[in-house]
């Protein structure tokens, strides 16, 4: 008769090998698996999140207490910059920027200056109007607040379009000479 060897973990006393021991690797694979489907759902939400700190509260401002001059600067549609409906180029709107941020603070006044974006601009061209504002305040040594306009539709968008020529007044001087 033939005699079967059997695997057992107690030495053999014919001299054979010792334990045989073999790794149940199904459990390892169980848990990377798992490891990695929690990866892939958490990667694209952690990825689409960005930091900003939103106002806890905002104000309305009675249309009697709006400041004469307002700062607006706005994206356009096609790329190009405005500020305050007029059409114009970053350098130049920096350098205006600045100026009208040093008159404000010699007048006593927050130096608040409001960002508009047309709905079809792209976000670099927004971002580097805000980094423009931000640096035209580095400048003039004084920290700038910056006012996000609301979103609007397409139709309700006018930060870009140059404001319409007021009709002249008539006076009283006119009116007796003709």
């Amino acid at each position: 008769m033939s005699k079967k060897k059997s695997k057992s973990f107690a030495p053999q006393n014919n001299g054979g090998g010792g334990a045989v021991g073999d790794i149940n690797v199904t459990p390892l694979i169980d848990i990377v698996l798992v490891l990695l489907i929690i990866y892939m759902v958490v990667t694209p939400v952690m990825t689409s999140q960005m930091d900003i700190n939103l106002p806890e509260k905002t104000e309305t401002v009675p249309e009697d207490n709006v400041p004469k001059e307002q700062l607006l600067v706005a994206t356009c549609e096609d790329g190009s910059y405005a500020f305050n409906r007029k059409p114009m180029a970053l350098s130049d709107l920096q350098d205006l920027l600045r100026k009208k941020i040093i008159k404000k603070r010699a007048a006593g006044e927050k130096a608040v200056i409001f960002v508009d974006s047309h709905p079809e601009a792209t976000y670099p061209q927004v971002v580097k109007l805000m980094d423009t504002v931000r640096d035209s305040g580095k400048q003039a040594n004084t920290s700038v607040k910056i006012g996000l306009a609301s979103l609007k539709k397409q139709d309700d968008f006018i930060a870009c379009t140059p404001p319409e020529p007021k009709a002249p007044v008539a006076t009283e001087e006119a009116s007796q000479e003709g």
